[in-house]
């Protein structure tokens, strides 16, 4: 039996339960592999893991993985895409919605700092000047949206939205995904030598990944319940995890499927990075199955 460790962008929540599901339903197992999934923290950079041998396979973003790829001169390979569409865009309060870029003139978005360079180039590329929109820190507190002390804010939409509803106050959302930045996330990626042995066994693991998804949707409110407190965190209430499982299907199951990586997926991707300056080696995405 083959082990592989999954190393996740992010804390054991809905984000990543299309796994959990694979994991639980046995199908894993069942194509002769181990698994166990490795909770990700604010400053990991998941692909880094990949280079100490702390992981198998790293859920990345394309830019993240882009500067690596620069800065180490490290070969990977990308097999899949769990987010079709990245999750990061802009929320803003529904009765000062930020529907454009342009609605940013004169206001104020509260952004994390990984997230500061992309979003000055975004509203540079769409002729707005970043004198014209106040850049503030965010710290994935929704508050200051709440009470108005900003306009706007950058995150995975769907945390920001729930903690709005929560508070009572509608919310809008924009994708960066849809105003510049067509990127995907969470993207599979394993080193070239990984690729290279162990190519079949990454088959297998896209295909019951891929499962599990499909599965988890068919209604997504039962795995956040029967999955809740092994492996999924309980620091957040089932409610808000139904509530994020529910968001993110949009985002992951598109026409093309669960974990696709299509030609056209690849293309925007190269074509986003190209324009900022990070390009990748033709040979990075391969597509198993």
């Amino acid at each position: 039996m083959r082990r592989l460790v999954v190393q996740q962008s992010w804390i054991n929540d809905s984000e990543f339960i299309g796994y959990y599901v694979a994991a639980a339903e046995g199908w894993y197992f069942a194509a002769d592999l181990e698994t166990e999934f490795l909770p990700g923290h604010a400053g990991l950079t998941p692909e880094r893991t990949l280079l100490d041998g702390t992981a198998d396979i790293a859920l990345c973003a394309p830019e993240s993985l882009a500067a690596t790829i620069r800065e180490t001169g490290h070969e990977f390979r990308v097999i899949g895409a769990q987010f079709q569409k990245s999750p990061l865009g802009i929320v803003s309060r529904a009765d000062r919605p930020v529907r454009t870029l342009e609605d940013l003139r004169g206001r104020t978005l509260s952004v994390p700092e990984m997230n500061r360079e992309m979003v000055v180039e975004l509203l540079v590329h769409a002729g707005i000047g970043p004198q014209e929109v106040s850049l503030v820190p965010y710290a994935h507190d929704p508050v200051p949206l709440i009470t108005g002390q900003v306009d706007g804010l950058v995150d995975f939409i769907v945390d920001p939205r729930f903690r709005l509803a929560q508070a009572n106050v509608d919310s809008h959302a924009i994708l960066l995904f849809d105003h510049g930045a067509p990127l995907p996330n969470n993207l599979v990626v394993v080193t070239g030598s990984t690729f290279e042995t162990h190519r079949d066994e990454l088959a297998h693991w896209i295909a019951a990944s891929r499962r599990g998804w499909q599965l988890n949707y068919q209604d997504p409110a039962v795995y956040p319940r029967r999955l809740r407190g092994n492996p999924l965190v309980e620091s957040r209430t089932l409610e808000h995890e139904i509530y994020a499982n529910q968001a993110f299907r949009p985002l992951v199951d598109t026409k093309d499927g669960p974990m696709s990586l299509s030609p056209s997926l690849v293309e925007q991707t190269r074509g986003y990075l190209n324009r900022i300056g990070l390009s990748l080696p033709d040979e990075l995405f391969v597509k198993l199955a």
